[in-house]
């Protein structure tokens, strides 16, 4: 790692108090590639949030990426092989990755260089993904045109110092007041969808359409769940997206039998309490014991009977609640079941 500048430091220290700010998802990432981009001059970026099992992209924030991009950068990513995946970054120690450098400057090599940087006259790529604790909640791609210099190796230390602050950040964001699933109203059944290879829709019925109308510009997590299940991916093709009235929904894709062998089907739904209640383990970073604790807690259970069905004491009960109340944000028992049930499982299922 090369050491970074002054600047490069100062980039840094402001990125991390940007993080710290009590910010919805979308203001987060707007904000922070405002401050990045004083750091790491681009021309276009692409700065989406990860559902942190599956590894799809479920919503971008973006500048100088036309819609048109999409489908193709999707197709890249799960369809043929390709240098500094997204999973592969999340997977390695190395967060960074620079196309010129991973292509070992042969950028026709690259798949995504041909088809995708060529939509934004780009030739340059620095891409990033976001990890804390072992989880990827988000990722961007950063572009540059020929007319510039290629990113390099102090811009890519940079972002892999302000990895883990931003990814805690993102983590922090899913479960915010206005992230927690809203008032469903839909008592259409799920909705599904007909795509084909290209995207394109060949058929949905009107819970599919008004989901769509809900989902963030773009709709990426339609695209990433289709292409997963295009690559016989089927464990992947699954998203969890919140829509723009903040409902949690749930993505499933899978392959047609029969017609064409790129046309997929994607089912829409209400994601249910079971899903929500793990991604806001993970958002309120809970360690797997402390999730054993908050389950019961939500289901009733003293700590006495805490303690034996974990097998352990009642004071280390009280040792993970109280790690549990600082980590959400509450005092009690009867505020941290409240918290959790009125905000985040009661809208779900009350009409």
């Amino acid at each position: 790692m090369t050491r970074l500048s002054v600047t490069q430091r100062e980039a840094v220290l402001d990125i991390t108090a940007i993080c710290r700010l009590d910010l919805d998802s979308r203001t987060l990432r707007g904000r922070l590639a405002e401050r990045l981009r004083r750091a790491v001059p681009m021309d276009a970026y692409c700065f989406s949030t990860i559902d942190p099992w599956t590894l799809l992209r479920i919503d971008v924030v973006s500048d100088a990426i036309p819609a048109t991009g999409v489908a193709p950068a999707v197709f890249n990513e799960y369809l043929v092989e390709d240098f500094g995946k997204f999973a592969d970054l999340a997977r390695s120690r190395r967060t960074v990755a620079i196309l010129s450098q991973s292509t070992g400057g042969d950028l026709a090599a690259s798949h995504r260089f041909r088809s995708v940087l060529s939509l934004i006259e780009a030739r340059h790529e620095m891409r990033a993904v976001f990890v804390a604790d072992g989880r990827c909640w988000g990722s961007v791609s950063m572009f540059r045109g020929g007319g510039r210099a290629d990113f390099t190796d102090s811009e890519a230390d940079l972002l892999q110092a302000i990895s883990t602050p931003v990814a805690v950040a993102l983590r922090t964001a899913a479960c915010r007041r206005d992230a927690a699933v809203g008032v469903s109203g839909d008592t259409g059944g799920p909705g599904v969808l007909i795509l084909d290879g290209g995207g394109g829709t060949l058929a949905a019925n009107e819970t599919a359409r008004r989901n769509l109308e809900e989902l963030p510009p773009f709709r990426i997590a339609v695209h990433e769940v289709a292409a997963a299940a295009r690559a016989g991916d089927g464990s992947r093709a699954h998203a969890r997206v919140r829509t723009r009235t903040g409902r949690w929904l749930s993505l499933w894709g899978s392959p047609l039998d029969g017609g064409d062998a790129a046309d997929v089907s994607v089912v829409i739904q209400a994601a249910p309490a079971s899903e929500i209640s793990q991604l806001l383990m993970l958002a309120y970073a809970l360690t797997p014991r402390e999730r054993d604790v908050l389950q019961r807690v939500i289901a009733g259970m003293p700590s006495a009977g805490i303690a034996t069905e974990l097998s352990i004491s009642t004071s280390t009960v009280r040792d993970h609640l109280k790690s549990i109340f600082a980590k959400v944000g509450v005092r009690s028992r009867g505020q941290l079941v409240s918290h959790i049930l009125d905000e985040h499982y009661l809208p779900s299922i009350v009409p």
